[in-house]
C-alpha cells in the first residue's frame, strides 16, 4: 500500500502549532511574531515525520497580495442565492475595514478542480469557503497549501476555522414550529442534494424531528431540489401528486419556498389556509410576498463579518491558536404563511 504523503496538517499537529505557522516557518515569513521556540518545534516536527514540502504549495504561500478569495461550490444560482448575496455584503464591510481586496469565484458543481492553481493564479492570502460538499476531493489539497481557510460549513475535524449555524438544530426547531400548530404530514423539499454539508445537515434535522413527533412519513414527503425556484416548483408539484398530500411543507431555502408556493397557486391551493409553506434563510423578499414567509432567519452579514476577520487573523499571525468552531445562533421569524390545518 501507497504511504500517504506528511502534510503541512500533520506537523503542525505534532508541532502543536496551527498550519498558518508552519507555513510562516517554512516560508521564513518577514514580520510574523514567532518565538524561536515555537520555530525549533515546527522544523524539529519537519525532520521528525520526513516532511518534503511540496514546491507548488510553497510558491503560492510566498505570493502576498492582501487579498482572499471567496469559493462558492455552485455557480448557477451564485448571484441569485440570497443567503451568498448577504453574506457577502458582511465581508465587504470587513474587507474594507481590513484593507484587503476580495475576491469572489464561483466554482462549477462538476469538474475537477486544482484550488492550488486559483490560489496562485489570483495570489491570495487566504481563502473563505462556501458551500463545501462530502465529495469535494480537492479539499484536503486546500486546507493543505499553506495560505488559511475559513469555512462557512461545518467540516467537522479538518484543520480550518468553521463559522456557521446549526442546520440541524434549525430545521429541527422549524419543524417543531409546524408540529406545534397542529400538523402531522409536514413534507420537506431540500434546496440542495444531500452531498452539499449545509443541506445535509437540514435533512437530518427534519428526519430526527419528524422521527420525535412520530410523524411516521419518514423519507416518503421528502423532495430534492438544487436551489432555484424552477426545482421548488417541481418538487411542489409531486408533492401534491402523493395519495395523502402534505398540509405544511417546510423548504430548505426561501428560494425553493418561492417556487413551492407558486406550485400550490397553480394547482388553486391557498397559502396558509390549505398548505403551510415556511422557508430558511430570511431573503429580502421573503417579508413582501402575499402571504409574508415564516422563514428561519441566518445570521448572514455576521457569518461573513466573522469569517472575513478570522481569516485576516489568521493571515498576519495575530492568533496562532487551534482552528475555531464558531456557531452563530438563528430563530424563527414567524409571518402569515403558515397556519393551524383545516379539520
Amino acid at each position: 500500500m501507497k504511504r500517504k504523503k506528511v502534510s503541512a496538517s500533520d506537523v503542525a499537529r505534532a508541532a502543536g502549532v496551527s498550519r498558518t505557522t508552519v507555513s510562516f516557518v517554512l516560508n521564513n515569513t518577514p514580520g510574523k511574531n514567532i518565538s524561536e521556540e515555537t520555530r525549533q518545534r515546527v522544523l524539529q516536527a519537519c525532520e521528525r515525520l520526513n516532511y518534503e514540502p511540496d514546491v507548488n504549495a510553497r510558491r503560492v504561500a510566498m505570493v502576498r497580495n492582501r487579498s482572499v478569495g471567496l469559493y462558492i461550490r455552485h455557480s448557477q444560482y451564485v448571484y441569485t442565492d440570497a443567503f451568498i448575496v448577504r453574506t457577502v455584503e458582511g465581508m465587504s464591510q470587513a474587507v474594507n475595514r481590513h484593507r484587503v481586496q476580495l475576491v469572489i469565484q464561483p466554482i462549477s458543481q462538476s469538474g475537477e478542480i486544482d484550488y492550488r492553481e486559483l490560489v496562485a493564479r489570483d495570489r491570495l492570502d487566504g481563502v473563505i469557503l462556501i458551500n463545501t460538499r462530502d465529495d469535494d476531493p480537492q479539499l484536503e489539497q486546500l486546507l493543505d497549501v499553506g495560505v488559511p481557510v475559513v469555512s462557512l460549513d461545518d467540516i467537522g475535524d479538518a484543520p480550518a476555522d468553521q463559522v456557521f449555524i446549526d442546520n440541524h438544530k434549525a430545521a429541527g426547531d422549524m419543524v417543531d414550529y409546524l408540529h406545534g400548530l397542529g400538523h402531522e404530514r409536514i413534507a420537506m423539499i431540500a434546496h440542495a442534494p444531500s452531498h452539499y454539508n449545509a443541506s445535509r445537515e437540514r435533512i437530518r434535522g427534519y428526519l430526527d424531528a419528524a422521527a420525535r413527533h412520530r410523524l411516521g412519513h419518514g423519507n416518503d414527503l421528502l423532495e430534492i431540489g438544487d436551489f432555484s425556484e424552477d426545482s421548488g416548483y417541481r418538487a411542489m408539484k409531486r408533492l401534491l401528486e402523493r395519495r395523502a398530500p402534505p398540509t405544511a411543507v417546510f423548504a430548505g431555502n426561501d428560494v425553493i419556498a418561492y417556487g413551492a408556493i407558486f406550485a400550490l397557486r397553480d394547482a388553486q391551493f391557498r397559502v396558509p389556509d390549505d398548505v403551510s409553506v415556511v422557508g430558511f434563510d430570511d431573503d429580502y423578499l421573503s417579508r413582501y410576498l402575499n402571504p409574508p414567509l415564516t422563514t428561519m432567519a441566518l445570521p448572514a452579514v455576521g457569518m461573513g463579518l466573522a469569517a472575513v476577520d478570522r481569516l485576516v487573523q489568521r493571515m498576519t499571525g495575530t492568533d496562532d491558536s487551534e482552528p475555531r468552531r464558531i456557531i452563530l445562533p438563528t430563530s424563527i421569524s414567524i409571518r402569515m404563511s403558515a397556519a393551524p390545518p383545516r379539520d
